[in-house]
């Protein structure tokens, strides 16, 4: 419902150069609908701030306009309706997708040119006879977020999401796992397209050559998971695995068509530090002041679950001392107060495993 009050913006307000405002149509939702001089309109949102703002830059026309010393956020579009307004407010405010993992940049940029480009268009793939990813294995330490991950993948493509744990395709009846491996496929090709995502992937399909002489039943298992992952992509299935230890996998899942897409998820980087911080403190009382990129700088091979860890003792810390805020000292003394996660001789580990990332 329209709400009679004074415009922000007056008539001839100049939006850039070449571009004013003819008049205000309504307001609506906190927010002000303008017809500019080219016939389009402004959506003004009078409760969002800036800084609040995700960047969706490629999707839309984002103006910042400054009135009376306040700075407003602004989307011109070429259509105006009422649920376009709710609909562009939810897009500038609303993390989806990859868009909600933090930092990481080189694995998004990875995951939407590798993964999500060839399943979202295949045929233009298809047509240089560049492969479609059939599976992909994640590996890397514990903490760092490869189940969250691969949730944002199936969001962002828009898939529905499975997981099958090792333990659940688990029977005590003789060939039972094998069965419950071939239903599990069948479940995901009746909800396809989705992701099917196997947590600890090396406890389904270990090494073969490790297994005792009578572990002939595991054997048939990991054939037929195998079997299974042939058929995956054409039955609109991404098979995705994830692993803390890569060197316990049977070798034959990483054959070409099969999970020969392999990426390392490591500790989160400089940018996801200075985020997961923000994340973190979100919703509790802190000072704005904090400096994030210095927490950043001192947290390296710390994992998401440390970082909260240490916003949450620093909260402690500000109840403790009938504190209103919670502030960078706290915040340095709370890091100061636990170890990373990750050893440097976990990631030497991994660093031997460099050349599963070469599909």
């Amino acid at each position: 419902m329209s709400t009679p009050t004074k415009p922000i913006l007056y008539n001839g307000f100049t939006v850039r150069d070449g571009l004013a405002v003819k008049n205000r149509i309504e307001r609506i939702f906190f927010t002000e609908i303008y017809l500019l001089s080219d016939e389009r309109y402004l959506y003004l949102f009078t409760n969002l701030k800036p800084e609040e703002v995700i960047d969706r830059g490629n999707e839309y026309d984002i103006v910042t306009l400054s009135v009376e010393n306040k700075k407003y956020v602004g989307v011109i579009i070429a259509e105006h309706s009422h649920d376009k307004v709710t609909s562009i407010i939810d897009d500038l405010t609303v993390l989806r997708g990859l868009d909600s993992v933090a930092g990481m940049k080189p694995l998004k940029t990875l995951l939407r040119n590798e993964v999500i480009a060839p399943l979202l268009d295949p045929e233009k793939f298809k047509k240089f006879k560049l492969g479609i990813p059939n599976g992909i294995l994640l590996f890397g330490p514990p903490g760092c977020g490869k189940t969250f991950i691969v949730k944002k993948l199936a969001e962002e493509l828009g898939y529905n999401f499975i997981e099958m744990a090792p333990s659940s395709v688990a029977t005590s009846y003789v060939h039972g796992a094998v069965g419950n491996i071939g239903k599990a496929f069948e479940m995901a090709k009746l909800q396809a397209p989705s992701i099917m995502f196997i947590d600890e992937i090396e406890g389904l399909v270990p090494k073969r050559e490790e297994l005792s002489g009578s572990a002939d039943i595991k054997k048939e298992e990991i054939n037929e998971f195998l079997i299974q992952l042939n058929n995956a992509g054409h039955n609109k299935i991404l098979v995705v695995g994830a692993t803390n230890r890569p060197h316990m996998i049977d070798s034959a899942i990483m054959r070409s068509g099969r999970m020969d897409k392999r990426i390392y998820i490591g500790a989160p980087d400089f940018e996801a530090r200075r985020d997961m911080f923000k994340l973190s403190l979100s919703g509790r009382p802190y000072d704005k002041d904090i400096n994030f990129e210095k927490l950043s700088e001192m947290t390296e091979n710390y994992v998401g679950s440390d970082l909260e860890l240490i916003v949450t003792e620093a909260a402690r810390m500000a109840v403790a001392h009938n504190k209103n805020l919670i502030d960078e000292e706290m915040l340095i003394s709370a890091i100061n107060k636990f170890t990373p996660s990750i050893t440097p001789e976990e990631v030497k580990y991994y660093e031997q495993f460099a050349d599963l990332e070469r599909s």
